[in-house]
């Protein structure tokens, strides 16, 4: 396979849990890719923290990355709300989202009477959210955003949750609209196109790493990239489908480590 360059996915790849405790072996990988000048991206659906934030909390635990490395839906969503013509929003999302969403210009409210509603991952997700996200798109015509498209995700704890996209298809459903919502994660064009911009050669070049068997393994392999399953994440070998085999699977880093024979 001519790999020349990654895309690395970071929770169940890099980190496991919301404290970004670190694989053993994650900080080796990194130092190998940069110490060899193999190019890569942290490719992230994160919705909770900025690139900046992201990259420090790697430093601190020994992956050495700066925030150009990250690329994240917190860089685009900004962009492409602002060229809709949405100002103002109701955010299902943690409190470090809002706060990034109102320094970047737009006027956050707790009613239904919004341009936009964003949804994106929520620990503290209610019954007063899900009725004013409901309300604001079926009776007031917002439009409906997206952080990422992602089904399952899983918690410090191990358990499994719903993931962004799935409670997005919630709102699909019951209010009958935005059936092709916008989202700013992975397998988005506008997420896709600026990723891919980032390297000076095809996709076709380029080897995924991830944990997320549908999102990010079954759709990046549609567009030609090599896909690398680590079965360190919220899915296990008996969750793939014949229509999603990845190329490779490896149950570390240590173990594509030692495939790629990165000295």
């Amino acid at each position: 396979m001519d790999i020349k360059g990654f895309l690395i996915d970071l929770d169940g790849v890099l980190v496991k849990g919301k404290n970004f405790e670190v694989f053993d072996d994650a900080p080796l990988f990194i130092k190998k890719l940069r110490n060899n000048y193999i190019p890569f991206k942290i490719a992230t659906n994160n919705s909770r923290i900025p690139p900046e934030e992201i990259a420090k909390r790697l430093k601190e635990r020994r992956i050495v990355v700066d925030k150009e490395d990250i690329f994240s839906p917190m860089s685009l969503a900004p962009k492409v709300l602002t060229e809709d013509g949405t100002k103002t929003i109701f955010i299902i999302g943690e409190e470090t989202l809002v706060e990034y969403m109102q320094k970047k210009g737009f006027k956050i409210l707790s009613e239904p009477r919004v341009d936009g509603v964003l949804v994106a991952q929520d620990r503290n997700l209610n019954f007063e959210k899900i009725k004013i996200a409901t309300t604001a798109l079926k009776r007031h015509g917002a439009k409906l955003y997206a952080m990422n498209n992602n089904i399952l995700s899983q918690d410090d704890d191990g358990l499994l949750f719903p993931g962004v996209g799935a409670l997005s298809r919630l709102f699909v459903y019951a209010c009958s609209c935005n059936e092709n919502y916008v989202h700013f994660g992975k397998m988005s064009d506008i997420y896709n196109k600026y990723i891919f911009q980032s390297f000076n050669f095809p996709p076709e070049k380029l080897a995924i790493i991830s944990d997320d068997l549908y999102i990010d393994l079954a759709g990046y392999k549609k567009l030609g990239l090599t896909t690398i399953f680590l079965t360190t994440g919220k899915y296990q070998i008996s969750d793939i489908k014949e229509d999603m085999e990845p190329d490779l699977i490896f149950n570390s880093l240590s173990e594509l480590i030692d495939y790629l024979e990165i000295k």
